[in-house]
């Protein structure tokens, strides 16, 4: 069903058939944007290790101006947890995994893997990812969280102004949606956030070209 190498990295890998195909009809029925949102996503020691991989990171600002928050440029890090990570999400088998996970009927392939941090005034102004087909996947490694503290990815209703859909950066959750035409952005990390970052790894796995 998944690739072997997954069960290295998280426990969805090893679901039964009969939970499988509930997490197939989630993301088909989850609206106007098809999505699936999971905690405790990755191994417990895994997430663990991410999260201070990504403490110990190197990361610069996000070279599109208009995009104020920080990335980690993958060639720039030491190996680690993280690079080990987002080279697994980066392979073939990583593409796949999240491919079967959703039930997504056509062969995908990893274009680009960010990691990014927020610090405090910091946020990602609407934006669409892609007008191809194909997931995007944020892995979410943000502790604390607090709602006070913003950083949530949030999908803007098309009709009405109002958000249709809020995903708060809980600690070890993934996020996986159809990236095609999706409005979105993340709301800016508050001063209440203080001492505190919010940092994601997001995958965009697309249809193969």
């Amino acid at each position: 069903m998944f690739p072997a190498s997954a069960k290295g990295w998280t426990r969805l890998a090893s679901v039964s058939g009969t939970l499988h195909a509930t997490l197939r009809r989630e993301f088909i029925e989850g609206g106007r944007v098809p999505h699936l949102c999971l905690t405790d996503a990755l191994l417990p020691e895994r997430a663990e290790a991410l999260h201070q991989a990504l403490r110990d990171a190197h990361f610069v600002r996000h070279h599109h101006g208009p995009y104020p928050l920080h990335i980690a440029p993958l060639k720039q890090q030491a190996p680690s947890a993280l690079t080990d990570f987002c080279a697994w999400l980066q392979s073939a088998d990583g593409a796949a995994f999240h491919a079967a996970l959703v039930g997504w009927p056509e062969p995908l392939e990893t274009r680009q893997v960010q990691v990014s941090r927020m610090d405090v005034g910091e946020f990602f102004p609407e934006h669409r990812d892609t007008d191809e087909e194909g997931l995007a996947v944020v892995y979410n490694f943000t502790r604390p969280w607090e709602d006070r503290f913003g950083g949530v990815l949030t999908f803007r209703h098309p009709e009405v102004d109002a958000d249709m859909m809020r995903v708060p950066p809980l600690f070890n959750s993934v996020f996986i949606f159809r990236a095609k035409g999706a409005p979105h952005r993340v709301t800016e990390w508050t001063s209440e956030a203080r001492g505190h970052q919010r940092y994601s790894v997001t995958a965009f796995i697309l249809a193969k070209r």
